[in-house]
């Protein structure tokens, strides 16, 4: 049930707040607040409580953790999301508490401003019915291009260490002066066998990286383990996801209890399109579709989960997104670039037959026709690049333009195999970011559309160095491949447009008809990259265990033994433990 009302969803409660405690005392040396000014603003947060109002000083520690950031929904603005894990039951029959939802921000760690946000108690269906805390705060007023410290908790629950980010730029000069912009995108990142993980941190530290994108599928899954597997993915992530703006779109993983986890964890997006309704979580912004800008970049999210288990959400969903991009200011945002989990074309197997032709082409009528097919609005409104990802694998493709072929769905499109001017929207599948279920290898030869298929953990970076030019490379991190090829630059393609918007207008939209591409290439050596990985040791160790999860529940192992042992950690956090590290997976 979607309702279009943009107004925010107001905080569960207003917490009370004790008297500073020792902990404040430490919070407020640690970060050297040593002006009295900000030291009467940072007591007078906690001012006018008594701590017996909280069980007699009874209440569990409540550290922050999982902390994630997000661009905000105003310019000028960036979200902060974290988690407390703590006892959510009333005790000495006093009410549940929130606790503190504070986030100190500042360009020195000396000199923070204050902000009050929210949180909401946050409830897991699987068996033991977890509950634990959310909170969502945000930093406004930034300066553009800026390097911000931030902290987030409170003098009762504590403090998280101190992390930094660089703001957004604003303005077209911001933009300018940023430029190159670089994005981190990839799908399917498990906790377990999360290959890129370790060099996307590194590219994080470095400061290399302005946005990450994660088109779907997530720790495999949040929800396992009653919500623990969840949990340490976003520990996991938290060096990546607190520094750099962490955005997402959702994919079939994700999908238990009406998406709640995804929806929950990932509140802070920055939602223009309404708010959504679901007995699991009440009423909340949506984030299963939205846009934002960044630099030079218009972002559209969206859930092509829909077209399966929600069908009375794809009028909405297709009528916002005809809107939003329509509304595009290309003077501003030339590039446009719509993420979402399913790909619209692959050539992998199986799923890019059938379930591939309903998000491309849409909803099949009583009549034999489609409606709300996403292919076509991407050519009508000249979506510059659609990045999925699902299969669990790397294919980039050229330009596609729609032709539906009815024999064979999956080998539809017609393509001038272009990267300069392309007529017709770029396809790039990047689910190969590492997961409990391995590599997917490619069944079928490639087809022309295809101009490079690689089957190893890595994940896709996207340079954006003006209105006209942007680079996308394909970072190899697969620990079964010879060391030497670790952060290796396996497929690089540079992307030009001078001609951005609607394609019918584009000067090349003629050669679709005239001279268009269709077909399967007769051989694929000059498609698909050249590996190690079939004949390695770590293949041959990893496959006899191999994971597969149904649609609900957890994961089943073809080495039952290791299935179990795996199940009795307690969580979904194999690679920490040191009975699983004859598996041999990073």
């Amino acid at each position: 049930m979607l309702e279009i009302d943009c107004d925010p969803t107001p905080p569960l409660s207003t917490p009370a707040q004790p008297s500073p405690s020792r902990r404040a005392v430490i919070a407020m040396a640690f970060f050297g607040l040593a002006s009295a000014a900000v030291t009467v603003a940072f007591l007078a947060w906690h001012a006018g409580a008594d701590s017996s109002s909280q069980g007699g000083g009874d209440a569990p520690y409540q550290q922050p953790e999982q902390i994630h950031i997000g661009l905000g929904a105003m310019p000028g603005s960036m979200a902060v999301h974290w988690t407390t894990i703590q006892e959510s039951i009333a005790r000495d029959g006093k009410p549940y508490s929130p606790g503190d939802s504070f986030v100190m921000y500042g360009q020195e760690l000396t000199k923070m401003s204050t902000t009050e946000g929210h949180a909401f108690l946050f409830q897991d269906y699987g068996m033991e019915r977890r509950q634990y805390t959310m909170h969502i705060a945000v930093m406004n007023g930034l300066l553009p291009n800026t390097q911000y410290y931030y902290v987030v908790g409170g003098n009762r629950t504590g403090w998280s260490a101190a992390f930094q980010f660089t703001s957004a730029p604003v303005t077209a000069s911001d933009t300018k002066a940023r430029l190159p912009m670089t994005y981190a995108v990839y799908g399917d990142q498990g906790d377990y066998n999360g290959q890129t993980l370790p060099s996307l941190q590194q590219a994080a530290l470095r400061q290399e990286l302005d946005m990450v994108l994660h088109v779907g599928d997530m720790a495999y899954d949040l929800n396992s383990d009653n919500g623990r597997n969840g949990d340490a993915w976003m520990r996991d992530i938290e060096p990546l996801a607190a520094s750099v703006p962490y955005m997402v779109s959702s994919g079939n993983h994700e999908g238990a209890s009406n998406f709640n986890h995804y929806t929950q964890r990932f509140r802070h997006m920055p939602s223009n399109s309404g708010n959504i309704s679901f007995p699991e979580f009440g009423t909340v912004p949506n984030n299963w579709w939205y846009s934002f800008d960044s630099g030079l970049v218009h972002f559209v999210a969206v859930s092509t989960e829909i077209y399966f288990d929600y069908l009375d959400m794809v009028p909405t969903q297709y009528e916002w997104l005809r809107k939003d991009l329509a509304a595009v200011d290309r003077s501003k945002t030339p590039w446009v670039v719509v993420h979402g989990h399913r790909p619209l074309y692959c050539s992998c197997d199986g799923d890019c037959d059938g379930m591939a032709t309903t998000n491309r082409m849409g909803l099949r009528q009583i009549n034999g026709s489609f409606r709300y097919g996403l292919e076509e609005l991407f050519y009508e409104q000249g979506v510059d690049l659609y990045v999925a990802g699902h299969e669990h694998n790397y294919e980039r493709m050229f330009d596609v333009a729609p032709d539906y072929n009815a024999f064979n769905p999956w080998l539809s499109g017609k393509t001038t195999q272009s990267t300069v001017n392309p007529p017709a929207t770029t396809y790039i599948v990047t689910g190969s970011a590492g997961n409990i279920e391995d590599h997917e290898p490619f069944t079928r030869l490639p087809p022309k559309r295809s101009a490079k298929r690689l089957n190893t953990y890595g994940w896709s970076k996207m340079t954006v160095h003006n209105q006209t030019h942007l680079l996308w490379q394909q970072i190899q991190t697969d620990s079964g491949e010879p060391a030497a090829t670790w952060g290796k630059v396996m497929d690089e393609a540079w992307i030009v447009q001078m001609h951005h918007g609607p394609f019918a207008k584009h000067p090349r939209a003629a050669e679709l008809d005239e001279s268009a591409i269709h077909g399967l290439h007769s051989d694929s050596s000059h498609v698909d990259v050249d590996v190690t990985a079939a004949g390695s040791d770590h293949v041959r160790r990893l496959l006899p265990m191999r994971c597969q999860h149904a649609k609900h529940g957890e994961p089943v192992c073809t080495d039952t033994g290791l299935m179990a042992r795996m199940q009795n950690v307690g969580r979904w956090q194999f690679t920490k433990q040191s009975e699983v590290q004859d598996v041999n997976v990073v």
